[in-house]
């Protein structure tokens, strides 16, 4: 069995949204109450983290914006967007996320663990250099990522964001930069929040090429997700061979998730996280951090937070899912998915 751990914190449920809100504490309760029931929490390693300095979010914020969030509360704000609300713990408890992050990137790279899940809220990663949105207010895994190069000397970070949103925050810190290669699968940004994520947008200067983008039409299932994964991203990641990996783990793409329009299903994330076990093993010595952003269908993502928990612990049958991806034919694939992965081939050519 693999040494996993989980980053968790009771006061993530105090961050207070509202009672219709869909980021709701629930989503970590009934999560953690899965894993309970399914023995899984008897077997990874428990780490309550502390909160990320200001210093860690100054790796990729603003002082202007952070001593904003710090603050706004107290100065009668009680939103930073429509969606994005501010109550007396937000700062806090913003600031923990982003130290589970940290302590999750400290385990691996000490090698105290081969790998950690992060079961963290608020998420992170639509929160830009100077702005929250999107239930975020600081990213997270940008924070993470800047941590490991800082602190460990790393050069090279991937990044691969899942859920159905893309990743606007996370593409925004890095577009000009060459030593992060971020990658997302997102719903076609023209049917879906936050309204980008185009397979041009691909960054700027020395970063050009680094931001992959990979919009896929409403209804893709979870077998097309496991075929870009083997057809393009993989490739890529290869090519790139970065030192530490990130899984930003939004199970919004689930097939019953209330926010979003593909089709995966739990299993899709089980097999994923195998795929990426199986790369980080071979291009960086295991050192993955698969960090939670979103998914709001409470069951389903509890039941997707399993299969990801039980691939880390090495409880999946490893082989059988790589087998499922590698038998993926094309002839599986709606034309449109097929047409995305042709356009993206062409447009970064550098990774094929």
């Amino acid at each position: 069995m693999k040494s996993t751990a989980l980053i968790y914190h009771e006061a993530f449920l105090e961050h207070d949204t509202g009672t219709y809100h869909p980021e709701r504490k629930e989503r970590l309760i009934y999560s953690m109450k899965k894993l309970s029931d399914e023995g899984l929490l008897r077997k990874v390693k428990l780490f309550r983290p502390e909160e990320a300095k200001e210093e860690h979010l100054f790796l990729v914020h603003k002082k202007s914006y952070v001593e904003f969030v710090r603050d706004a509360y107290a100065r009668g704000y009680k939103y930073l967007d429509m969606d994005t609300p501010l109550s007396r713990n937000t700062y806090k408890i913003a600031k923990l996320a982003a130290g589970a992050e940290i302590l999750a990137a400290d385990l691996v790279m000490s090698q105290k663990v081969e790998n950690a899940f992060c079961l963290v809220r608020p998420p992170g990663h639509h929160a830009c250099s100077d702005r929250g949105m999107g239930f975020c207010y600081f990213n997270n895994p940008a924070i993470m990522a800047r941590y490991v190069q800082n602190r460990y000397g790393l050069k090279k970070v991937a990044i691969f964001d899942w859920d159905v949103h893309a990743f606007n925050g996370t593409m925004e810190i890095f577009y000009e930069d060459n030593s992060v290669l971020a990658i997302s699968v997102h719903q076609d940004p023209r049917t879906i929040y936050p309204g980008v994520g185009f397979l041009e947008q691909t960054g700027e200067g020395k970063g050009e090429g680094y931001t992959i983008n990979i919009p896929v039409p409403i209804g893709t299932s979870g077998e097309e997700f496991l075929y870009i994964l083997k057809e393009f991203v993989e490739r890529a990641i290869k090519k790139f061979k970065p030192e530490f990996m990130i899984v930003s783990a939004g199970q919004d793409s689930h097939k019953d998730d209330p926010l979003g329009s593909l089709a995966y299903t739990s299993e899709t994330y089980g097999i994923a996280t195998s795929f990426f076990l199986e790369l980080t093993e071979r291009l960086c010595n295991s050192r993955l951090v698969i960090e939670l952003e979103g998914g709001y269908n409470l069951e389903a993502l509890a039941e997707s937070n399993v299969e990801i928990v039980k691939a880390m612990l090495g409880l999946r049958n490893r082989n059988r899912d790589l087998d499922i991806i590698g038998e993926i034919s094309s002839a599986e694939i709606s034309p449109k998915v097929r047409e995305i992965i042709s356009k993206l081939k062409d447009i970064h050519s550098m990774w094929i």
